[in-house]
């Protein structure tokens, strides 16, 4: 019996699928708010009648935000279809690695990623999250192997993982 419930091939290219389509609509109705934030930044009736009324610069704030949103995500999806048009097999994690991982009888996903590390979805009923290579996780994934165990500290406590693959 396999102990990994999650250790089928091709494993990556569905959740890098999965993860493809949730950015893409977060990134159309983050697209949408962008626009509406813009116009409102620059239409004519959103000028100051005082020197207290800060609607316009608020909302130019926003769309700033939004805009810098917009480019974070952008980035990547571009990231995440290039990882999928990757299809080097890999012993060790790296960039554009998917580690599933096993923690206190809790099985999830950790794909390695430059951009939009924090992002999370549920794949196949398990948590799926694109992991920096700078954040603790991420840090001490890089150069282990399936069958290797490691441990992270957060504020919360130490949690002990053990990498069960690696695609």
């Amino acid at each position: 019996m396999n102990p990994n419930p999650l250790s089928t091939s091709g494993l990556k290219r569905k959740a890098l699928d999965d993860l493809i389509s949730h950015l893409e609509l977060e990134l159309q109705g983050l697209i949408q708010s962008a626009k509406a934030a813009h116009l409102a930044a620059t239409h004519e009736e959103t000028r100051a009648e005082d020197r207290h009324d800060t609607f316009a610069i608020e909302a130019s704030y926003l769309a700033a935000g939004q805009a810098a949103r917009v480019a974070e995500l952008q980035a990547t999806l571009l990231e995440l279809e290039q990882h999928l048009e990757s299809s080097a097999n890999r012993d060790r994690v790296e960039v554009g690695s998917l580690v599933t991982l096993s923690s206190e009888d809790r099985i999830s996903l950790s794909l390695i990623a430059n951009h939009g590390g924090g992002t999370r979805i549920r794949f196949e009923g398990n948590p799926l999250s694109l992991v920096s290579p700078l954040s603790p996780l991420g840090e001490n994934l890089i150069g282990l192997k399936s069958g290797d165990e490691f441990e992270v500290e957060s504020k919360s406590g130490t949690s002990t993982f053990r990498v069960m693959g690696v695609e």
